[in-house]
């Protein structure tokens, strides 16, 4: 276990199932990647038939063996469309990230997955008659994945950040899995979520309003064990308290993690996205070994 995991700074007694952690020094990410070589656990290139034919991509790499094995999905932040090689640069630790080599390394099979996007973040979860939304691609990714010979259909477990973590909210809705981790997520269409009008980037989801009545549908459903990790410099943080809340209120298995000076995806660390070059944190280290426990000692309810 990483000593800073061991640094609580509080957990609120009002508030347990809340943690805050220390954090923001960056950390050199060269150690933490391409650990794993391809020689041993190759990457597999995976094209999904959604539920209109349209075929979404998918990265796979697993552990030497036949299993069979748990499993790590993962579903990656803005709008979708990545394309084969950026997934692939992702799972092979290409741009810095650690989180796909450290679950490889534990026995995990792990699994960077597509899907597709839009313009009006505040509706792309729904899924009127006739349409067809990312969350059908997450669906369709779980399912291909379950019939794989050398994984555990019981011990699959998904992982989205940023707009991906609204992806796993729907998808939970409608799946039962092992469990789930929310890495600064964007629960925007889940919520029903509108932003302030004319606010500045820092505070254009503070006191936001929300559809109470689509969030707790949606919420209603939900029978898999959650993790929340956020950092404080994530102006999407007040958004993930909502969420977290609303998810307890309703007796929900949830956690959430703050994380200090966390930026937006810290947890997943560097993803190369857009020319950016983002640091490695401790606390993205930290997040990564609390991840890993919480999945592994995650028991999904019964339905």
């Amino acid at each position: 276990m990483l000593p800073w995991l061991l640094l609580l700074i509080s957990i609120p007694k009002s508030s347990a199932e809340i943690r805050e952690f220390p954090g923001g020094k960056e950390v050199p990410h060269e150690k933490y990647v391409h650990v794993v070589p391809e020689s041993i656990s190759p990457v597999e290139r995976l094209f999904i038939k959604s539920k209109d034919g349209l075929y979404v991509a998918a990265a796979l790499r697993k552990p030497q063996g036949n299993g069979p094995f748990p499993v790590l999905v993962h579903f990656h932040g803005a709008p979708g469309g990545r394309g084969m090689e950026q997934l692939v640069g992702w799972v092979r630790g290409d741009h810095g990230s650690p989180v796909y080599e450290r679950f490889l390394q534990e026995g995990f099979v792990v699994v960077v997955a597509d899907y597709r996007g839009g313009q009006n973040l505040s509706r792309l979860g729904e899924s009127a008659p006739g349409t067809v939304s990312f969350v059908d691609d997450a669906q369709a990714v779980i399912t291909h994945v379950q019939k794989l010979p050398f994984v555990d259909p019981e011990r699959i477990s998904v992982y989205g950040v940023s707009l991906g973590g609204d992806v796993v909210m729907h998808l939970l809705g409608r799946m039962k899995l092992h469990s789930a981790i929310l890495g600064a997520p964007a629960p925007i269409s889940f919520l029903g979520a509108r932003p302030n009008t004319g606010a500045s980037a820092g505070d254009r989801w503070k006191g936001a309003p929300i559809d109470a009545e689509r969030a707790h549908k949606g919420i209603e459903a939900i029978r898999t064990p959650i993790l929340i990790l956020v950092g404080t410099a994530d102006s999407l943080i007040v958004l993930d308290r909502v969420l977290h809340d609303l998810l307890e209120k309703s007796g929900k298995r949830v956690r959430m993690e703050i994380y200090a000076n966390g930026y937006h995806d810290f947890c997943i660390g560097p993803q190369g996205q857009g020319g950016r070059k983002e640091p490695l944190l401790d606390a993205t280290l930290a997040a990564l070994e609390s991840s890993l426990s919480f999945v592994k000692s995650a028991r999904a309810p019964a339905q």
